[in-house]
């Protein structure tokens, strides 16, 4: 990698970070001007050869986050195939899992999945793996798994804004709706801007007919941080607000 190139690559990646940091902050409009800057400059890098591994992950990731998902797969099936480090390659597969849930493919997604849990589970593993198999339970009705997996991760980390809000996903799919919103808030509490138990506590309190409180809740949302891990778009955020009215 030249040094232009270096210095384009450089400079998205610091740009992401900013992005990244704006919207921990609840600047969202800088972050995504930020992160519109990061891309911009990272398809710079990439056509001029960018090729350091970390930059290659960090872009695919902010494609991913964008929506273009064949080119975020285009690059992690290089990055595959370049030599990595023993975590960029646990990366990776985590990254190339994600990609394949937001495509739609959830058993490919599992798949990759139990490959990384293999080699050790950790807070980002069991609230990955967690909600993809609470995603399947929906699809077959068979919760057996995602209980089982779910209350291990509780074990793991009971304090875990992630672990939580799965587990309030969990048992309002399961129709327990009062332990839904009570795990719902108790993920808040440990992550106030948690932007998908946000809309999954609005949307339960709108059934419910409290939608006051999810208004409330569902506009501090909207200008949440929509991760590539996060299941929730800002448009369904969105459509909600105005559903609620």
């Amino acid at each position: 990698m030249g040094f232009l190139t270096n210095f384009n690559a450089r400079k998205a990646y610091m740009k992401h970070v900013q992005g990244n940091r704006a919207f921990e902050a609840g600047k969202a409009e800088e972050g995504r001007e930020m992160h519109k800057q990061a891309l911009e400059g990272y398809e710079k890098a990439y056509k001029e050869g960018m090729n350091d591994p970390n930059y290659l992950m960090a872009y695919s990731v902010l494609l991913m986050r964008a929506g273009d998902f064949e080119k975020s797969r285009e690059i992690m099936l290089k990055l595959d195939k370049m030599k990595l480090t023993a975590d960029q390659r646990k990366q990776l597969h985590i990254n190339y899992s994600v990609l394949q849930w937001k495509m739609g493919n959830l058993d490919k997604a599992i798949e990759q999945m139990r490959v990384v849990a293999a080699g050790g589970k950790t807070a980002m593993v069991y609230t990955t793996l967690g909600q993809y198999l609470i995603d399947k339970a929906i699809q077959t009705g068979d919760f057996t798994e995602a209980i089982e997996f779910n209350n291990e991760a509780y074990e793991y980390d009971e304090e875990d804004a992630g672990t939580l809000d799965n587990l309030g996903q969990l048992k309002y799919a399961m129709g327990e709706r009062d332990a839904a919103k009570d795990f719902f808030r108790r993920a808040l509490e440990q992550k106030p801007s948690q932007t998908i138990t946000l809309y999954n506590l609005a949307r339960l309190l709108h059934e419910d007919g409290e939608d006051a409180e999810a208004r409330t809740l569902l506009a501090r949302a909207v200008d949440g941080n929509f991760s590539s891990l996060c299941p929730v778009s800002r448009e369904e955020v969105l459509a909600l607000q105005k559903e609620i009215g």
